[in-house]
């Protein structure tokens, strides 16, 4: 948005559990995470935080995610020395607590390799889902904003 107007998604919208779900298709999929997050701050939401399994695999579903693809998750960590799986290390955009999301969802942050890439993503498919992918927040992914009714 230019000289402070706000922008609109116009892309897919599901309700779920008094929550609206928009996949921002219509600002590609190439956003970085802090992008991500203040386009959905000016829908009236946040970046898609899982609260239960039956939420996520709402919106895993075709009817709000992409298949194939991953999409932004509203948590980042700051560990020292890159990539954690330590659920204390991490934060979500909404200020839950991720070791009880972690607990309720039985998810983690994949192991991968010694970058520093602090921010996390899902992937739609059901034996990635709830094995979370670290990504740099510069790098553009899709996005899912999720707003309360």
């Amino acid at each position: 948005p230019k000289g402070g107007e706000s922008r609109k998604s116009s892309g897919i919208n599901a309700e779920y559990g008094g929550k609206c779900y928009k996949y921002l298709e219509d600002w590609g999929a190439g956003i970085s995470f802090r992008k991500a997050e203040t386009l959905c701050n000016m829908n009236g939401g946040h970046l898609y935080v899982p609260n239960d399994m039956a939420e996520h695999r709402f919106v895993e579903s075709n009817q709000v995610a992409i298949h194939h693809a991953w999409h932004w998750l509203g948590i980042w960590c700051f560990p020292k020395g890159g990539e954690s799986r330590n659920p204390a290390e991490f934060y979500t955009v909404t200020g839950e607590d991720m070791r009880v999301i972690q607990k309720k969802l039985n998810a983690q942050a994949d192991p991968i390799d010694n970058h520093n890439r602090p921010c996390l993503l899902f992937h739609p498919r059901h034996d990635r889902s709830l094995k979370w992918h670290h990504q740099h927040g510069h790098e553009g992914q899709r996005t899912i904003c999720e707003v309360p009714l």
